[in-house]
């Protein structure tokens, strides 16, 4: 498997996003990383560096298959999570940070008890 083909496995199969959600989250055009994931242009070492960072990918995984796909400390929720929040308009990404704000605030006073 070539690295442009595991990149669309990335994000098909792993991650779950469409071009438009990958492609919003390392700045690149929806039709640019569709010729990429087709190998119609090649994959820059900027746009591989932008993916291991913003998706915590392993790098070696990506060039060459050589696993595990994602970094070791990385939890698959967090991607959903972060998957989830994006679909949010403006004024629920505002209630949301409030209600993580509340939610760590009883965390903490659970833990002193």
């Amino acid at each position: 498997m070539e690295p442009y083909e595991r990149i669309r496995q990335l994000r098909k199969n792993i991650l779950h996003m469409t071009l438009e959600e990958f492609s919003k989250k390392i700045n690149m055009s929806r039709s640019n990383l569709g010729n990429i994931e087709t190998g119609r242009i090649s994959l820059t070492e900027r746009v591989l560096s932008d993916i291991c960072r913003t998706f915590h990918v392993n790098q070696n995984w990506v060039l060459e298959g050589k696993e595990p796909v994602l970094e070791q400390d990385t939890d698959p929720l967090d991607f959903e999570i972060e998957k989830l929040y994006a679909a949010l308009t403006d004024d629920n990404k505002k209630y949301l940070y409030g209600y993580i704000q509340r939610l760590l605030e009883e965390q903490g006073k659970s833990r002193e008890h």
